[in-house]
């Protein structure tokens, strides 16, 4: 399976959790003040896009983000749970350490979770099953989706860490895919 069409990606707006640097992972934290605004933007800027399709996390700040976006579209919102966050097992809910950076370079499996390699599998297979469904899909999920799918492919320019509610259109090609963030 293959990405074969042009498609939108935007991350979740900002939770109290990303604010504070404290680790999300798969808890279902809510968006904050800040969050439900940036996802009102992202909307405002995806208003006139030709989103067909919206494909999404079901944790509560994607799902969130997702319906601010859909006000705009006629398009139902589909869950997916394979778009989840990495689990990351006993870390969840607790602060940021260097144990993370180690996590996304693959050199720390957190305890009682999965391991970098295996969300990475996860997610990359859940956004080719969201795309391949047609054009102008729109997937709503994590910061850490972005990051597993640069393992797959090149991806230009580069915007790491990807910000909250930053609405990207992708175009797949030969030799990687060029993103355009919305609104910069």
């Amino acid at each position: 399976m293959a990405f074969e069409h042009p498609f939108y990606f935007l991350r979740h707006g900002e939770t109290e959790w990303n604010r504070t640097h404290r680790t999300q992972g798969q808890l279902d934290s809510q968006l904050n003040d800040t969050g439900r605004a940036q996802a009102q933007r992202a909307a405002e800027l995806l208003r006139d896009e030709p989103i067909e399709r919206i494909v999404a996390s079901p944790l509560s700040r994607a799902r969130h983000t997702a319906e601010a976006v859909a006000v705009h579209h006629d398009a139902e919102i589909v869950f997916d749970e394979a778009l989840k966050e990495c689990h990351l097992g006993d870390n969840q809910g607790q602060p940021h350490g260097p144990w993370l950076a180690q996590y996304w370079t693959g050199q720390y499996d957190s305890p009682n979770g999965e391991t970098y390699g295996e969300f990475c599998e996860r997610v990359w297979n859940a956004m080719q099953r969201a795309v391949a469904g047609g054009p102008n899909t729109l997937i709503v999920a994590h910061g850490g989706l972005w990051k597993a799918a640069h393992e797959f492919v090149p991806v230009e320019p580069q915007i790491m860490p990807l910000p909250n509610a930053l609405p990207l259109h992708v175009t797949p090609g030969k030799a990687g895919w060029r993103q355009r963030a919305l609104g910069q």
